[in-house]
C-alpha cells in the first residue's frame, strides 16, 4: 500500500486541537515518534505506528498498544523523527507531515529540520507549527496561495542559486540566496496567485505564515 498522506506526531511542543484533529483526519497513516504517542493517548487517539528508540514512551501506553504496532529502532545514531521518515519512505510514502516537531528544545527543532532537508529530494516533508508550515523546496514549486500571505525563502544549511519567483511582493529574479547574504529571503509577501518559485541549484526552507483558531 502506498501512503499519500503521512502524518508523524513528534515529542516536542504538542500541536493545538484543531489542527492536530485536521491532519489526523485527512492522513492515511499516523505515526507517533516515540513519546508522541503520549500525548495522543491524551486526546483518545491512537497512532497505527509507534516507532524509535521508545525512551520516552510511557509504559502503560506501550503495554496497552498491539505489539505490532510497535517499531523498536535502537540505534542512537538518529532522532525518532529520523527513524519515523525513514519507515515511511520504506512504505512508500508520498508526503509527510510533522506536527510535535518544534518548541520545547531548539536543538531537536534544528535537527529536525537537518532531517527534513537530508530528505527532501525523496518525498515531500512538510512542518507545521500553529502558525507556519515549513519545507525544503528545490527545482519548481507551486501553489495557491491567499493575497498578503507572509512567505520567507531562507537559505539554511547552504546557499541556493537561480532563484525566479512569482508572485510575491518582491520577486527574484535568477538571484541567489547564500547564507548571511544579500537580498533577504525573509518577511515577503504574497501579491498574486499561485505563488511559483524556481530553483535551478540548490534547496531552500520555504515558510509560509497561516493560522488555525482553536
Amino acid at each position: 500500500m502506498i501512503y499519500d498522506q503521512v502524518l508523524i506526531l513528534c515529542n516536542g511542543e504538542p500541536p493545538g486541537k484543531e489542527l492536530l484533529f485536521r491532519h489526523w483526519n485527512a492522513s492515511d497513516l499516523q505515526i507517533a515518534a516515540d513519546g508522541g504517542a503520549n500525548f495522543l493517548e491524551s486526546h483518545g487517539l491512537k497512532p497505527k505506528i509507534i516507532i524509535g528508540d521508545l525512551d520516552s514512551l510511557d509504559d502503560q501506553i506501550r503495554s496497552g498498544v498491539s505489539p505490532d504496532s510497535i517499531v523498536h529502532v535502537e540505534e542512537q545514531q538518529t532522532n525518532d523523527a529520523d527513524k519515523a521518515i525513514r519507515y515511511c519512505m520504506e512504505k512508500g510514502a508520498k508526503s509527510v507531515h510533522l506536527l510535535g516537531a518544534a518548541g520545547k528544545r531548539l536543538d531537536q527543532f534544528l535537527a529536525n529540520l537537518e532531517v527534513m532537508h537530508k530528505y527532501s529530494s525523496r518525498l515531500r516533508i512538510i512542518l507545521w507549527t500553529e502558525t507556519e508550515r515549513m519545507e525544503f523546496i528545490s527545482g519548481q514549486w507551486q501553489e495557491s496561495l491567499e493575497e498578503g500571505t507572509v512567505v520567507s525563502l531562507l537559505p539554511l544549511f547552504g546557499g541556493a542559486k537561480g532563484i525566479t519567483t512569482t508572485g510575491l511582493t518582491f520577486p527574484l529574479h535568477g538571484q541567489s540566496l547564500e547564507p548571511g547574504g544579500i537580498p533577504c529571503g525573509v518577511s515577503n509577501k504574497v501579491n498574486l496567485s499561485p505563488v511559483k518559485i524556481d530553483v535551478s541549484e540548490g534547496k531552500l526552507l520555504l515558510v509560509v505564515n497561516h493560522h488555525f483558531a482553536e
